[in-house]
C-alpha cells in the first residue's frame, strides 16, 4: 500500500474529502440510528408495557366483575330461593331415580349438541324441577353470556349440584367432604365463608370441563335466618383469561401473553396457539422467574416460548384468590423490526450517501485538483524552460487564479532571466576570452616582451581596452627604443669624452713639463719665441677644439639628461597603465564574485557558470599579481633612471667645469702667444706670467684628471643602462642610429 505522502494530489484531496464525508456522514448517521434505535426500544417496551397493563387490566376486569357477580348473586334472594326450589324439587320427582332421570331430561336426552345444552329451557316434562327450571334458567343464562363464564352452578349445603347452566357431567353431582377439584375447594370454602366472601379457586385439571382444566369462584349463599343455604359458583374458562389477556394485543404470532402461579405453572394457556397448554411446568428463564417470585421487570434478548429471543414484561397480578404475573413475550427480531428497518433504511441511507458524497467529493475535489494539475503542467514546463505553455485558470476568481496569474508573470520574469543569463553568459565568454588575451599578453610583457601585440580583436566594448594597450605597448616600445639609443650614444660619447679628457690630462702635463722647462730655459726664450709663438698657436687652437668638443659634449649630456626624463615619463605612463591593468583585474575579480553568488543564488542551474566565475576570478587574480610585479620592475627601472639623470646632471656640470677651464687655458694661451708675440714689451713679465701659468697648469691637470674620472663613472652608468634597457624585447626594432643625435638633440 503506498505511503500517503506519495500520493498524488488529484488522488489524496478526493480521498480525504470522502473520507471526511464517509466519516461525517456514518458518524451522524450512527447517532441518529442509536438515538432512533434507543427511542424505538423504549417504545417497544413501553409498547410493551402498555399492551401488559391493557390486558391485565382487562384480566382483573374479568376477574373481578365476576367476583362482583357472584357476590351480587349470592346476596339476591331469588338464588337463596332458586337454591331452595330445585333441592326441594328434586325430590319431588316422581322417579324411581330423580337425579338419572334429570340427567337423561336435561344432558343425554337434550336436543341441543352437548356444547349448546344450555339452550334448552323447558324440558316439558310438566315435572316441578321443569318449572323451576324454567323460571330460573333465563336469569342465569343470561348472566352466564354477559360473564363469559363457562358454567354457573347452584349447590345445597349438603354438596348437591341441584343446578347448572350447562349440564355437563358435573350436573347434579353429589360433592362430598374430602373431595379434590377446584369446585369442591370453593363450595367447603364458602360454607366457611362470611356473608359477602367470594372464594376461588385457581386452574386445576377438572375433567367436566371441555379443556380439561378449570377455575372457580363461589359465594355462601344465606337464608333470611342469615343460615347458610347453599353456595353459587361459577366455572371460569382459559378462553375467558386468553381473551381478555389478548383484548389488546397486536395480534400476531410474534406474542404471547398468559399467566404465570408461584409454583411456575402457566394458568392460562399460551396465547400463541399451539405453543403450552394450561398448567405446563415453565422452563426457569428469567421472567418465568420473575414472575413465582412475583417480582415485576422487563427483560431483553432472553429464551421464549416462541422459541426466538425475545423481550419480555413480567407484571404481577392483583387478584384476590390467584397468585397470578402476567408475562407478556415480544419477538425481539418483530418488536425491533422498526429498528431492523430502520438499520437497513440507515445503511441504505448511508451507503447512498457515501456514494453521493463520493461523487460529488470527487467532482469538487477534481474542481481543485485539475487547475492544480495543469499548474503543475505548467510549472513543469517552466522548469524545462519550455515558455510557450498555456497557463489556464488566470480567468478565475479564486487563489488558484492568483497562482495562475502569478505563475503568468512568473513565466514572463523567468524568460527575460534566462535571457538574461544567456547575455550573461555570453559576455562572461567575451570576458575570459578578453581576461585570457590580457593575461598572455601581460604574461609576455612580464617576461620583458614589449611586441606582445593583441591581434585578435574583443567584442564590444572591450575593443577600446584591447586598441589603449596595443597604443601603450607601442609608445612603450618607441620610448624603450629611444632610451635603448640613448643609452648607446651616452656610451659612445662618454667614452670619447673620457678619451678625451685622458688626452687632454696628457697634455696638461706635458705643458706643465714644458712650463718648467720653460722657466728653467728662460734665458733660451728669445730664441725659442717663434717656436714658442707657433706652439702657442697651435696649442690654442688645440683648445678651440677641445672647448668646441666640451660644448658639443654639454649639448649632448643636455640631450641625455632630456632623453632620460623621457623615459622617467614613459616609466610613469607604464606605471599608470599598469595601475589601470591592476583595476581591471580587481574589477573582474569584483564581476566573477558577484558572478559566482549569482551562480549560487542559481541553485544547480548556475553551477557550469560558478565554476566559469571561478575561472575568471583566478585569472584576475593572476592578472593582478603580474601588474603588480610588472609595476615593481617599473619602479626600479625608474629608480635607475633617476640614478642616470643624476649622474648625468653632474657629468654636465662637469663638462661645464671643464669648458670654464678649457676657456681660461685657451684665454691663457692667447696671452701667452700675445705675450709672445709682445716679448719685445714685456719680457720683465715672463717669470712672473710663467709662475702663473704653471700653476694654473697644475690645477688644469687636476681637473683634467677630474673630468676623466667623471667621464669613466658616466660611461659605467652608461653601461649599466644599457644592459638595464637591454632586457626588453623591442619586437626587431634597434637603438636609434647615431646619425639621428643631432637631429633628436636640436628637436
Amino acid at each position: 500500500m503506498p505511503r500517503t505522502t506519495k500520493l498524488p494530489l488529484k488522488l489524496k484531496l478526493p480521498m480525504i474529502m470522502v473520507a471526511l464525508t464517509g466519516a461525517f456522514l456514518v458518524t451522524v448517521s450512527l447517532l441518529v440510528y442509536s438515538m432512533a434505535e434507543r427511542s424505538i426500544r423504549d417504545n417497544a417496551f413501553a409498547a410493551q408495557k402498555i399492551e401488559a397493563k391493557s390486558g391485565a387490566q382487562a384480566l382483573e376486569f374479568l376477574i373481578k366483575a365476576a367476583r362482583s357477580d357472584v357476590s351480587s348473586l349470592a346476596g339476591q334472594p331469588a338464588v337463596f330461593r332458586a337454591i331452595g326450589n330445585f333441592e326441594r324439587v328434586i325430590g319431588m320427582v316422581e322417579e324411581a331415580d330423580p337425579v338419572a332421570y334429570l340427567k337423561q331430561t336435561y344432558a343425554d336426552a337434550n336436543p341441543h349438541p352437548a356444547d349448546q345444552r344450555e339452550e334448552l329451557t323447558d324440558a316439558g316434562d310438566g315435572s316441578y324441577y321443569n318449572q323451576s327450571h324454567v323460571t330460573y334458567h333465563p336469569t342465569f343464562l343470561q348472566s352466564l353470556h354477559l360473564n363469559g363464564y363457562q358454567d354457573l352452578y347452584l349447590i345445597s349445603a349438603k354438596g348437591q349440584v341441584v343446578y347448572s347452566v350447562k349440564k355437563q357431567g358435573d350436573f347434579l353431582t353429589d360433592i362430598q367432604p374430602g373431595s379434590s377439584g377446584g369446585l369442591a375447594q370453593v363450595f367447603q370454602a364458602a360454607l366457611q365463608a362470611e356473608a359477602g366472601t367470594v372464594v376461588a379457586a385457581d386452574f386445576a385439571a377438572y375433567s367436566h370441563s371441555a379443556d380439561g382444566v378449570a377455575a372457580f369462584m363461589a359465594a355462601p349463599v344465606f337464608s333470611k335466618r342469615q343460615e347458610v343455604a347453599g353456595v353459587i359458583a361459577v366455572r371460569l374458562g382459559t378462553a375467558g383469561v386468553v381473551s381478555a389477556l389478548t383484548s389488546n394485543l397486536s395480534g400476531g404470532t410474534h406474542q404471547n401473553i398468559f399467566v404465570v402461579s408461584s409454583d411456575g405453572l402457566a394458568r392460562s394457556p399460551s396465547s400463541a396457539e399451539g405453543l403450552f397448554p394450561v398448567l405446563t411446568a415453565l422452563p426457569d428463564t428469567p421472567q418465568i422467574l420473575a414472575a413465582k417470585a412475583r417480582e415485576a421487570g422487563q427483560f431483553e434478548a432472553v429464551a421464549s416460548s416462541l422459541g426466538e429471543r425475545a423481550i419480555a414484561l413480567v407484571m404481577p397480578l392483583d387478584l384476590p384468590g390467584f397468585d397470578w404475573s402476567l408475562v407478556l413475550e415480544t419477538d425481539e427480531h418483530t418488536a425491533f423490526a422498526v429498528v431492523e428497518r430502520i438499520r437497513l433504511t440507515a445503511a441504505g441511507l448511508i451507503g447512498a450517501a457515501l456514494l453521493a458524497a463520493v461523487g460529488v467529493s470527487w467532482l469538487a475535489a477534481r474542481s481543485v485538483t485539475r487547475p492544480i494539475h495543469a499548474l503543475r503542467e505548467a510549472t513543469n514546463a517552466l522548469a524545462d524552460s519550455n515558455y510557450g505553455t498555456a497557463i489556464d485558470g488566470r480567468d478565475r476568481g479564486d487563489e488558484l487564479g492568483d497562482l495562475a496569474r502569478s505563475l503568468d508573470s512568473f513565466r514572463g520574469k523567468l524568460k527575460d532571466a534566462d535571457e538574461a543569463a544567456a547575455r550573461e553568459v555570453e559576455a562572461a565568454r567575451h570576458t575570459a576570452a578578453v581576461v585570457d588575451s590580457m593575461s598572455a599578453a601581460l604574461s609576455e610583457l612580464q617576461r620583458g616582451n614589449l611586441a606582445c601585440d593583441i591581434q585578435t580583436p574583443f567584442a564590444g566594448q572591450y575593443e577600446a581596452l584591447r586598441e589603449n594597450f596595443n597604443r601603450s605597448l607601442e609608445k612603450l616600445r618607441s620610448s624603450m627604443a629611444q632610451v635603448v639609443g640613448a643609452a648607446e650614444n651616452v656610451g659612445r660619447f662618454s667614452e670619447e669624452q673620457r678619451s678625451a679628457a685622458t688626452e687632454m690630462a696628457h697634455r696638461t702635463e706635458s705643458q706643465a713639463a714644458t712650463l718648467e722647462e720653460t722657466a728653467g730655459a728662460i734665458r733660451e726664450l728669445t730664441d725659442g719665441i717663434r717656436s714658442t709663438a707657433e706652439q702657442a698657436g697651435k696649442m690654442d687652437e688645440t683648445m678651440r677644439g677641445a672647448r668646441s668638443e666640451a660644448e658639443q659634449s654639454t649639448g649632448v649630456v643636455t640631450s641625455a639628461v632630456e632623453a632620460m626624463d623621457q623615459i622617467q615619463e614613459a616609466s610613469s605612463e607604464i606605471s599608470k597603465i599598469i595601475n589601470m591593468i591592476d583595476d581591471i583585474a580587481f574589477q573582474t575579480n569584483l564581476l566573477a564574485l558577484n558572478a559566482g553568488v549569482e551562480a549560487a543564488r542559481a541553485g544547480p542551474a548556475g553551477a557550469g557558470f560558478a565554476v566559469v566565475a571561478s575561472e575568471v576570478r583566478a585569472l584576475a587574480q593572476r592578472a593582478s599579481n603580474a601588474a603588480g610585479q610588472i609595476k615593481g620592475l617599473t619602479s626600479a627601472s625608474e629608480e635607475h633612471v633617476a640614478n642616470g639623470v643624476s649622474m648625468v646632471g653632474r657629468a654636465g656640470d662637469a663638462l661645464t667645469s671643464i669648458i670654464e677651464q678649457v676657456s681660461a687655458v685657451s684665454g691663457l694661451v692667447t696671452d701667452i702667444a700675445d705675450g709672445v708675440r709682445a716679448q719685445s714689451r714685456g719680457l720683465e713679465k715672463i717669470d712672473g706670467a710663467m709662475h702663473q701659468l704653471d700653476s694654473m697648469t697644475q690645477q688644469n691637470a687636476a681637473m683634467s684628471e677630474e673630468a676623466a674620472a667623471a667621464s669613466q663613472l658616466l660611461q659605467n652608468e652608461s653601461h649599466s643602462l644599457t644592459e638595464i634597457v637591454g632586457s626588453f624585447d623591442l619586437g626587431g626594432r634597434g637603438p636609434a642610429p647615431l646619425h639621428a643625435l643631432p637631429q633628436r638633440l636640436s628637436a
